[in-house]
């Protein structure tokens, strides 16, 4: 009966570099189109937009909900935007609530729910924000190629997309946090790198808080977190590197896209392949993908997933990604994916080796990781599962 009579939902498509959250928007709207909805979305720098939305909002009973990632337009509840306060909005924040403070303070919070990428994340903003409706975790999805390219036909054989940032560029960035907090990140810094490489940034900062017996309410670690921001860039370049580094001085060729690798200039650079220099369209790096037999991750995310892992499966490819508790209750290691050791790095080359000479396991891999992902990890069935949780309020299912 619901949705005989709320049959819309009203969607702002957002930018992203490389149009990644606008196409993963358009795919959970797919899920909503096939769960029964009608879509009227709206991007949020097309002409006219603002008088659209505006528009849509004189009509919001006609809305079963409002969606948008990143929370778009929420901080205007609480200035000229009031009456958006009156429809049921979800806001899918997909990368690390610290960089849309503006929007999460400035949200009245009344009919509204928040969903985080990441477990912890989501347990900080149900601890510091009781006025969302609810706060969820709803982990990243995977975006679903056109067209099928047999493993055996793939021409390339490891690929890493991702932008790459000398390490000096983020370690100036720490050299310019003031005061206090300049002494606590460099104090952090060799705890996060090495054979650390797997710890929490987050978590190390508040090891060492404790160990100097520096006292803080949660409102302002999470206001610290916003100063300490470039310790984990500097993990994640720190982390980039390492694993690139030990792959291509190993004798193994990679293939790479993205911003930045012209300055690469690390040892095995002979081996490093730059297929683009510069950022392309997340269809291209799809269409890469497919082309690929073995696609490289790596994160410093330990509780979520990365839209990289399950894009790469769903292109065919195995996915070789850094190990950690939360994938392994998501996917079986060594069946649907491969998995390394950050803090033994020398593993990962030997890791690679096995499965080029082993064809048909890998491909074996590929195929499970595939099917595994079409069933229960595309930005569609994302959709499908935000409708069902708006509908039933229940918790989300990965199986």
């Amino acid at each position: 009966m619901r949705r005989q009579l709320m049959k819309k939902i009203l969607v702002i498509r957002g930018i992203s570099a490389y149009d990644v959250l606008g196409r993963a928007a358009d795919e959970i709207c797919e899920g909503f189109r096939k769960c029964g909805y009608q879509v009227d979305m709206i991007g949020a720098t097309d002409p006219g937009a603002d008088d659209r939305f505006i528009e849509c909002l004189e009509h919001r009973d006609q809305y079963a909900f409002y969606f948008s990632i990143q929370a778009i337009l929420w901080n205007l509840e609480s200035e000229n935007l009031p009456e958006l306060a009156e429809m049921k909005r979800v806001g899918w924040i997909v990368d690390d609530p610290v960089y849309h403070q503006k929007r999460i303070w400035g949200s009245l919070g009344t009919n509204a729910r928040l969903l985080m990428v990441r477990d912890s994340h989501a347990a900080q903003l149900r601890e510091e924000f009781s006025k969302f409706e609810r706060v969820e975790t709803l982990y990243h999805g995977g975006f679903l190629p056109e067209g099928w390219v047999p493993y055996h036909k793939k021409d390339i054989t490891l690929f890493f997309p991702g932008t790459y940032k000398p390490l000096r560029d983020s370690e100036s960035r720490i050299d310019a946090i003031p005061g206090v907090f300049g002494t606590i990140a460099k104090q952090v810094m060799p705890r996060i790198v090495g054979e650390h490489l797997a710890s929490s940034w987050t978590e190390e900062v508040r090891n060492y808080l404790r160990e100097i017996g520096f006292e803080y309410s949660e409102d302002e670690f999470f206001a610290m977190q916003k100063v300490l921001e470039p310790l984990d860039q500097y993990q994640r370049d720190y982390m980039r590197q390492s694993i690139i580094e030990t792959l291509l001085t190993n004798g193994l060729k990679v293939a790479v896209v993205g911003a930045g690798w012209d300055a690469y200039d690390g040892a095995g650079r002979e081996n490093l392949e730059i297929l683009s220099s510069e950022g392309v369209d997340i269809t291209e790096v799809i269409k890469l993908m497919q082309r690929s037999r073995i696609v490289i991750n790596n994160t410093n995310i330990l509780d979520g997933m990365h839209e990289r892992i399950f894009t790469a499966m769903l292109a065919g490819a195995v996915c070789v990604t850094n190990e950690y508790t939360l994938l392994s209750k998501l996917l079986v290691p060594e069946k649907e994916i491969v998995t390394f050791p950050l803090n033994r790095l020398e593993e990962l080359p030997l890791q690679i080796k096995d499965l080029l000479e082993h064809e048909e396991r890998a491909a074996e891999i590929a195929e499970a990781g595939y099917q595994k992902a079409l069933a229960h990890h595309t930005w569609q069935h994302r959709g499908e599962q935000i409708v069902k949780w708006m509908e039933d309020g229940g918790d989300f299912q990965y199986e």
